[in-house]
């Protein structure tokens, strides 16, 4: 049965596997997911894709290969394009989703607006009223009957007072006939008031005319424009409701596609489970014989044979470590305990165990593992005095006494919690920056997630964040 070590070092192998050529580069480097103008959301969907076909290849799992592939062509498929077999060709397949169109909107032209234009025009620009008798034809009418009448009156005037003296003319006849003329000539003066106000009144009629022409006109414009703004409407409803079940299309698309790369992502949760319960199971059953290995290989160190670390995992070069920190601590404690048999024995063990401390320490750091450090202090079979003492000293030496390092990159960070003694499962829980980019998206998009992307604002906050929490929660 597989050891405790060997067992953490494939999963450690695993986590650090990295993605397949699967992406959406072809060898020159083109990005066609951009080209295309794919958005943001869609391209973490895609990356994601290409991720979880990566670990069912490694799994060997055609279903889950299969799945991601299906969902990473049909994300393509939205643009209009396919990746081939691997995913890095681009291959147009006329099946873009076509851009929203509709007719254009009724315009509107009017039939009355320049006979609205002129006749606004004149009303506006119209002269003020002005009377001249002499220009009006109805003041020459008078005038020719009257100037008629009055000569007509004035012979029958001079007439009858000639007749009255015998038919001799006299001044007294001249005099009266002049008189009966002027009479008329002063009723036609007369007549000018009355033809003033007939003009005036013509003027207000014709003005009066003109304004009703234009309120007519704009009338039959307001009403034209109404119809116009009934069409227009109708127009605008019509177009919404396209717009909608275009709208509708879409979203039912994005809810498939995400349903889809939903379902590829718990079938991939459920084999990952699978895998890390399995491995559960088998370390669990591995416990009790890894214990009963170390217990042995530290009652052999207790007498100087490190063979035993050799079944636990340790390598030829860390064994011959514990085997020379030994050889000196035995060195060490013998020059110890002969300096104490004379007179200056008191400061010559104190020299000598001040030297067996540094050496022993000086072997703790050497294996750069906390863990394997520990158990080499307990192999040495001290008190619990001076092991406390000693793991006090190396903390000291080590630096920061405790303190976790940052990291930059998923790798290094789950290298150092599988040296702090983390456990595997713990580990694999960490999210690749893949995926967290794709939640991330999710939550700026939708507004929903949990705290690993509502409370860190880049993937290596939160992945320094989950390192300090796995050390101070699992860490040996």
């Amino acid at each position: 049965m597989a050891t405790k070590k060997n067992d953490e070092e494939k999963v450690s192998q695993d986590i650090k596997a990295t993605s397949s050529s699967y992406r959406a580069l072809d060898n020159s480097g083109n990005d066609y997911a951009s080209m295309v103008g794919m958005s943001d959301l869609d391209k973490a969907a895609l990356e994601a894709a290409g991720k979880s076909w990566a670990e069912a290849n490694k799994a060997g799992d055609q279903a889950g290969m299969d799945a991601a592939h299906k969902q990473a062509e049909a994300i393509r498929g939205q643009y209009g394009y396919s990746g081939g077999g691997d995913g890095s060709q681009y291959i147009p397949t006329g099946t873009k989703r076509e851009e929203f169109s509709y007719e254009s909107a009724p315009s509107y032209t009017s039939k009355y607006q320049s006979q609205i234009d002129e006749l606004t025009e004149a009303i506006l620009g119209r002269d003020p009223f002005e009377y001249n008798y002499e220009d009006d034809p109805n003041y020459q009418q008078y005038k020719e009957s009257y100037t008629r009448s009055g000569q007509r009156a004035m012979q029958d005037t001079l007439g009858q007072v000639s007749a009255r003296t015998g038919g001799l003319a006299s001044s007294y006849a001249t005099t009266a006939s002049q008189q009966t003329y002027d009479n008329y000539m002063a009723a036609l003066a007369d007549k000018i008031p009355e033809l003033r106000q007939l003009a005036y009144a013509m003027y207000q009629d014709e003005g009066n005319e003109m304004r009703a022409n234009l309120e007519m006109l704009m009338a039959l414009e307001q009403g034209d424009y109404a119809k116009y703004q009934d069409l227009l409407t109708q127009y605008n409803t019509d177009r919404n409701f396209d717009y909608g079940i275009y709208r509708d299309d879409i979203s039912d698309s994005r809810y498939d596609k995400e349903w889809n790369y939903q379902v590829g992502r718990d079938e991939i949760e459920d084999k990952r489970y699978e895998d890390e319960t399995a491995w559960n199971r088998e370390q669990y059953e591995s416990e009790e014989e890894y214990n009963r290995a170390l217990e042995k290989a530290q009652t052999l160190a207790a007498a100087g044979d490190f063979s035993g670390y050799k079944a636990l995992g340790y390598t030829d070069a860390e064994i011959a470590n514990l085997k020379s920190a030994y050889d000196k601590a035995q060195a060490a404690a013998r020059v110890s305990y002969s300096g104490s048999g004379s007179s200056g024995g008191g400061s010559s063990g104190g020299s000598s165990g001040s030297s067996s401390q540094s050496g022993i320490v000086d072997t703790m750091l050497g294996f750069g593992n906390d863990t394997k450090a520990y158990e080499y202090l307990l192999s040495l079979d001290m008190s619990n005095a001076k092991t406390e003492t000693l793991w006090s000293l190396y903390e000291s030496a080590r630096g920061g006494g405790g303190s976790i390092p940052t990291f930059s990159d998923r790798d290094s960070a789950v290298a150092y919690m599988k040296e702090q003694g983390v456990p595997s499962g713990n580990i694999a829980g960490m999210m690749t920056r893949t995926e967290w980019a794709r939640r991330k998206a999710s939550y700026q998009q939708y507004g929903q997630g949990g705290t690993e992307v509502t409370e860190y604002d880049s993937y290596t906050d939160y992945m320094n964040a989950y390192v300090e929490y796995c050390i101070e929660t699992y860490g040996g």
